[in-house]
């Protein structure tokens, strides 16, 4: 029995390891890939819509991806909505603010889930978490005190990514876990890489006509050098990957998991920024701010997994005793004696 399962185990195990570097490596090229793009091409609808279109190319000849279904379109609408929201403040906080400057203040999203699974989900935080969230606000206060020139607009952005991401979080939690095909079956990751970002196109040809990046992607597109477009190519590579890997990985991990492979992203993103972008800490009371929210945000990535580990080892401790739920108290066995039948005595 044991030799049959520990095969299972280590396939599982392996399986998490490859999808947790494939989202990793795909999640730092993209960051880094985005804000060089946009730095060449500050065009942040037409970015987007090269980059669906590359993601959903492959991906429509897939035999692994469902083919486009009316009810299934209706039904994942609000997730594509909120998935070009996201995506839309993305790249506009790039055309503003730094790559450090942008995760920092992301890092607010932690107390955004937690009031809204409090509210949606009834999930309560305890101390440690409440704590962890309040050193984030505390990392973010002293950051933006310390770091010359952040723009307001950028952190505005910011702010309404930040809410995109927790509503679109917290949306496809619940679509992976409900959602089936006309056939009952479950939606692959392709399948949902695919219905993302081709049902999120027409949004974005929306906002290019309305930013008005029809009038100067000419202009733009002839500024581009050889480098630029190399780096426009490969964030196109880097969101197909991101858009299969991100699904792949949330089906086969916790939402904690999850949190704390992004928080460990967020930190790779910063020095690769500081060494290839040539982002700066502008004072000591930056970088110390810095480390304060990203420290902040593993501490919460702890905590949350050791809340969410807790019904999960009750339950194991009840498989691991055959089911014996009761735990009898000291007091319970004179109990269990005062309702036995008494003896009674034999007759002499």
């Amino acid at each position: 029995m044991s030799s049959q399962a520990k095969p299972n185990s280590s396939t599982g195990t392996n399986e998490i390891i490859l999808a947790t570097v494939y989202f990793s490596v795909a999640s730092i090229g993209m960051m880094t890939g985005n804000k060089v793009a946009t730095n060449h091409l500050p065009l942040p609808s037409t970015l987007i819509i090269l980059q669906a279109v590359a993601t959903c190319a492959p991906l429509a000849v897939s035999s692994q991806v469902i083919g486009l279904q009316k009810a299934l379109c209706v039904k994942w609408l609000p997730v594509a909505a909120l998935f070009a929201a996201m995506l839309f403040t993305s790249m506009q906080s790039f055309l503003y603010c730094t790559v450090s400057t942008i995760l920092v203040f992301r890092n607010v999203a932690t107390i955004c889930s937690t009031v809204v699974e409090y509210f949606v989900r009834g999930k309560k935080a305890n101390v440690q978490i409440v704590a962890s969230e309040l050193t984030i606000i505390a990392g973010c206060v002293v950051y933006g005190w310390g770091q010359l020139g952040i723009s307001w607009l950028g952190f505005f952005w910011i702010m309404l990514n930040v809410a995109a991401q927790v509503a679109y979080g917290n949306l496809v939690k619940v679509y992976l876990s409900t959602l089936r095909d006309d056939r009952g079956q479950e939606l692959s990751k392709y399948t949902c890489a695919y219905y993302n970002n081709f049902l999120c196109l027409p949004f974005f040809l929306l906002t290019f006509f309305i930013w008005g990046e029809h009038n100067t992607i000419l202009a733009n597109a002839e500024r581009v050098s050889t480098w630029g477009w190399a780096m426009v190519v490969f964030t196109c590579v880097c969101g197909y990957c991101l858009a299969t890997s991100g699904f792949g990985l949330q089906k086969l991990v916790s939402a904690t998991t999850f949190l704390v492979v992004n928080n460990m992203v967020k930190i790779a993103n910063i020095l690769l920024g500081m060494v290839f972008l040539n982002d700066r800490f502008s004072s000591f009371s930056a970088a110390a701010g810095c480390i304060v929210s990203l420290g902040a945000g593993v501490w919460y990535s702890y905590e949350q997994n050791k809340l969410n580990a807790a019904p999960q080892k009750h339950v194991e401790e009840e498989v691991h005793t055959g089911g014996a739920t009761e735990m009898k108290s000291p007091a319970e066995p004179f109990e269990i004696c005062s309702n036995a039948t008494p003896r009674v005595p034999k007759p002499v």
